[in-house]
């Protein structure tokens, strides 16, 4: 037998004729478009938060503003079609759902989603089934919370998407968006892939059920806001079913003037009636921004407004949880400092004005004047929002201006809250 060098000085001439092809072919194969490099990895595509609606306790007590608890703690052989104004688009998406408050489980049978077409209507070409590690239902514990599998479906930027969720046996309703400022349907039976929904009165809600985040998969940089605040994020006084909440109109802005280094979603962790520091219209904001800001899908900017109801609660209907400015302040810190520890930049928004609404007193305005001076002056975050200044009737700065303000005079209309979005300067997030 030949030894290999005898092989190779025997063999030389086609030796060195196949080094030859090797490299004019580029190492073909063994790189990516003939560079002779690793090979190409596609790039993965990720999560991107693109609709929030944070969980409370809907049977939790606030009868101190008139507020029942909810007549019916369970749904049972029904279908809920829920409707999510995202802010980016996709070509997959997952669900969250949620059984954070209630008191037994919440056994979802079937879940679908569809491209919404207005009202209780979607289109049933893009009507596609939720699973669940491949299973089409779910039963969420106490306590618990589920993601969905990806779905493949094409949602364009700004889409309504409807997520129909069948319950064959009772399911806790307590974990819910009591103010979704939107309409759902409720309907008997399996209605998961139907064309529509009841839409009489009674078959229509206004909060959002056990849903809780959607995330849409994307490749390329993304950014996402998270504007966490209280009613006043939430969107009320907004029209219902307009989706126009201030961050719905700060996204529709972005996506229309584009460019800039990337996609930017902007994601609303409002809940009305929060406060930072007593518990009551869910988790107080200490507790609520590690869970509804921290753990959101691909945070990267974070605006906090909130404040105004530790301010007025006090005044007019719970005496004994009491806050004051150097707290609400304190309050404000801390999560300024929670968010910069986790990398995410964070935008402080001053406080509206509240005078002629029944918590009003010339007390809560100093502690108002006396938050927002803090938040005008700090340093410690990437900018400051003037949404007060925004609104502010400039004869009686204590005062919504009567062109922006809703009836309680503490919530905006819908100029009022495009006021608020336009205040906004574009490039913070470019």
């Amino acid at each position: 037998m030949q030894s290999v060098k005898t092989w190779m000085r025997t063999n030389r001439r086609f030796v060195l004729s196949a080094l030859g092809a090797l490299a004019a072919g580029g190492l073909a194969g063994c790189g990516g478009g003939g560079s002779g490099g690793s090979p190409a990895v596609p790039e993965v595509a990720k999560p991107v938060a693109t609709w929030l609606g944070v969980l409370s306790d809907l049977q939790e007590d606030v009868r101190f503003l008139d507020i029942p608890p909810s007549a019916s703690t369970a749904f049972t052989e029904q279908t809920l079609r829920q409707i999510a104004h995202l802010s980016l688009g996709g070509d997959q998406v997952r669900i969250k759902f949620g059984n954070l408050y209630g008191k037994a489980p919440v056994p979802l049978a079937r879940v679908r989603v569809a491209l919404s077409t207005g009202a209780g209507a979607v289109d049933l070409a893009t009507d596609v089934a939720v699973t669940f590690q491949g299973r089409e239902s779910v039963s969420i514990p106490v306590g618990g919370e589920v993601w969905s599998d990806k779905v493949s479906i094409r949602v364009p930027d700004g889409a309504n998407l409807a997520v129909s969720a069948y319950v064959r046996e009772s399911a806790d309703s307590t974990s819910a968006h009591r103010y979704a400022n939107a309409i759902q349907y409720v309907g008997a039976g399996d209605l998961s892939s139907a064309a529509t929904m009841p839409t009489t009165p009674g078959n229509q809600l206004t909060s959002w059920h056990w849903m809780s985040a959607i995330d849409v998969y994307r490749t390329g940089p993304a950014r996402v806001v998270v504007a966490f605040g209280d009613s006043l994020t939430d969107g009320n006084g907004s029209t219902l079913g307009a989706n126009q909440r201030y961050p719905d109109l700060l996204s529709a802005r972005l996506l229309k003037a584009g460019g800039g280094g990337g996609a930017v979603s902007v994601v609303n962790a409002g809940l009305g009636g929060n406060r930072w520091l007593h518990d009551r219209f869910g988790l107080k904001g200490a507790e609520r921004f590690r869970r509804d800001v921290l753990g959101v899908s691909g945070v990267t900017h974070a605006i906090v407004q909130m404040g105004i109801n530790d301010i007025g609660f006090q005044q007019a209907w719970t005496p004994n949880e009491k806050a004051t400015a150097v707290e609400v302040i304190a309050s404000l810190a801390g999560a300024i400092a929670v968010a910069k520890g986790a990398g995410i930049q964070v935008y402080l928004a001053t406080l509206t004005p509240f005078k002629g609404h029944v918590y009003f007193s010339d007390a809560g305005e100093d502690m108002r004047q006396a938050i927002n001076t803090w938040i005008r002056a700090n340093t410690e975050v990437a900018g400051v929002f003037d949404f007060d200044a925004a609104v502010r009737d400039p004869a009686d700065p204590a005062r919504i201006l009567a062109a922006y303000r809703d009836a309680d005079n503490l919530h905006v209309n819908d100029l009022g809250y495009a006021r608020m979005a336009e205040s906004v300067p574009l490039d913070r997030f470019r």
